[in-house]
């Protein structure tokens, strides 16, 4: 898979590297609609803490975007193999209330 387009921008984590200096395995973190409010929140959310996430249109997704504006067949979000376990926490964990002041 070419990781080429994860990229949201300049401040976007780099993708790590194995023991033989390749880029790690990308492994599905969850399958996604294809919304701002959705694949590109969870992207920046990872980014946020240092997890490069990266979409993928399965099937005839990609077609679907350039016509519609989004993908039918939604998204597949990879991340690193090192890092699923960190990012499927992320995505799971309660919000934190704070009291306002």
């Amino acid at each position: 898979m070419d990781k080429s387009n994860w990229a949201l921008g300049s401040n976007v984590p780099s993708w790590p590297l194995d023991a033989q200096g390749q880029e790690e395995k990308a492994v599905l973190l969850r399958q996604s609609f294809d919304s701002a409010a959705d694949s590109d929140m969870t992207i920046s959310l990872l980014a946020a803490y240092n997890i490069p996430c990266f979409k993928y249109y399965d099937l005839d997704g990609g077609a679907g975007k350039v016509i519609n504006g989004f993908s039918g067949y939604g998204a597949s979000l990879y991340v690193p193999t090192s890092l699923l376990e960190e990012a499927q926490a992320i995505l799971a964990a309660d919000p934190i209330d704070e009291p306002e002041e």
